[in-house]
């Protein structure tokens, strides 16, 4: 089935990282949300900064992968989330024409900009530039056959320079400057890693968004802006889904889900969550930080996050700890990614050397290494061959156990070291895991879930 939509739509891309298209992102979706509805989205597996698209619109943003998903699925995705009385803000990731493996254009923002046939605004920092910033941005327009950036924004430019950048840049380079942001030492919001911190961790961070806001406020052509946002033409939306068959059979209704989410664990993909919901689960959110159990709950999901951060009150919540270890001894089904895997293991060895006492519900120890162990995209194809599932894996620490359930091959063909632990109903590694690109897993996940909450009511019979 066929179906045509006219989204009004928008990215917000970089050259590279670092020039400051979130706080850019933030500002002006905190601005265009008095007037008008706003949805949410971020290219790319970052879990991030769809957190802090969530601090400023108090709604989820939804990840448009080209890896993870196909094109047909990249459209439907952004149809799902979208609607004809919205717009549509897709902030970038990393430079606009960086794809897989550093030299593929497949899944970079430029791709996906071609996909959804959505016009880019470039966020270029111009501190210490001016006449250099039109070769910047000639280049980036004039690189690809199809130039689909429509307008720039300068970010750090000074006040009383921006009008002759502007003049400078529309003339040179034929592209609209749509507005700036004055350099300013409170807007300066630091980096974990290679990404931002978490929105929660920036003292006073919707203050800071309320200020950059009005700055904003004071140079944006909005008119302008709004015009490229609309002339953009309809998307041709073909409606599947593989989990059709699932959804129609309701195998699945009355399921209870636990998810952990708090300041520790808070990285997950906003798709896998409604695949669950598609299905007919409901979804129970405990917090290993703050509850003293689970809930009552037929499955759980302990997701990625920044456990060390929180290491020593993890180790505190003992009641907690006992809770899921029981859990798993009665043989609840379990999927762990990242900070979750981290969790469940005996114990964890934080940046300072310290060791913390985690749940000891699988054997292992993580450690910091100061440096990136696995990074990037991968298919995870399990060793019966029954699941291959994608996904990717950006981690600092290691784990003296991985497992070698799943065995890993990258996109360009190289293969991976084996990883995810399985024990019991237990499935525990560092990749976070992409539902959508292998229905089979989630089946059998749920699947399992269905027979654990059988067993449960046979227990209480007796």
């Amino acid at each position: 089935m066929k179906a045509k939509k006219h989204i009004r739509r928008l990215m917000i891309a970089s050259p590279c990282s670092g020039s400051g298209k979130t706080l850019f992102s933030c500002a002006l979706m905190n601005l265009l949300k008095r007037k008008f509805e706003l949805a949410a989205f971020k290219c790319g597996p970052d879990f991030i900064d769809p957190l802090f698209h969530k601090k400023v619109l108090d709604l989820p943003s939804v990840n448009l992968d080209g890896y993870f998903d196909c094109e047909k699925d990249l459209l439907q995705i952004f149809a799902e989330e979208s609607s004809e009385d919205k717009i549509s803000i897709v902030e970038g990731a990393m430079g606009f024409f960086d794809g897989l493996g550093g030299t593929s254009l497949q899944a970079s923002c430029y791709d996906l900009a071609v996909t959804t046939k959505t016009p880019v605004i470039l966020v270029v920092d111009a501190r210490g530039a001016s006449r250099s910033l039109c070769a910047i941005i000639k280049g980036f327009v004039k690189y690809s056959r199809r130039n689909v950036i429509k307008g720039v924004f300068l970010n750090k430019a000074s006040k009383s320079f921006y009008p002759l950048l502007k003049n400078m840049i529309e003339k040179e380079c034929g592209v609209k400057v749509l507005g700036f942001l004055p350099f300013d030492e409170r807007l300066a919001w630091k980096s974990r890693h290679l990404g931002l911190v978490l929105p929660n961790e920036i003292q006073d961070f919707k203050n800071q968004i309320d200020i950059a806001t009005a700055l904003l406020e004071e140079s944006l052509d909005e008119a302008a802006l709004l015009k490229i946002a609309s002339d953009v033409c309809g998307l041709k939306i073909i409606k599947k889904n593989p989990f059709e068959k699932l959804i129609e059979e309701k195998k699945y209704a009355g399921l209870k889900i636990g998810i952990a989410y708090d300041d520790a664990f808070c990285f997950y993909y906003k798709k896998n969550i409604k695949i669950i919901e598609e299905l007919g689960a409901s979804v129970e959110y405990f917090s290993p930080l703050n509850d003293s159990s689970l809930p009552d709950v037929d499955a759980i999901i302990i997701g990625g996050g920044y456990p060390e951060l929180y290491a020593e009150k993890l180790e505190e919540n003992y009641s907690m700890k006992d809770s899921i270890c029981a859990l798993v001894k009665n043989n609840i089904p379990v999927l762990a990614e990242c900070g979750g895997f981290m969790y469940l293991q005996k114990e964890l060895v934080c940046q300072d050397g310290k060791k913390y006492k985690m749940c000891g519900a699988i054997e292992g120890e993580s450690f910091y290494t100061e440096k990136l162990v696995r990074f990037g995209y991968a298919q995870y194809t399990s060793k019966d061959l029954l699941f291959k599932i994608r996904g990717h894996e950006f981690h600092y620490f290691e784990s003296s156990k991985n497992g070698d359930e799943f065995f890993s091959e990258k996109p360009s063909g190289r293969k991976g070291s084996p990883c995810i632990v399985k024990q019991k109903n237990v499935l525990a590694g560092f990749p976070h895991l992409y539902y959508n690109s292998c229905p089979e897993f989630v089946e059998s996940f749920l699947d399992k879930a269905v027979a654990y909450k059988a067993s449960k009511k046979v227990s209480d019979e007796r």
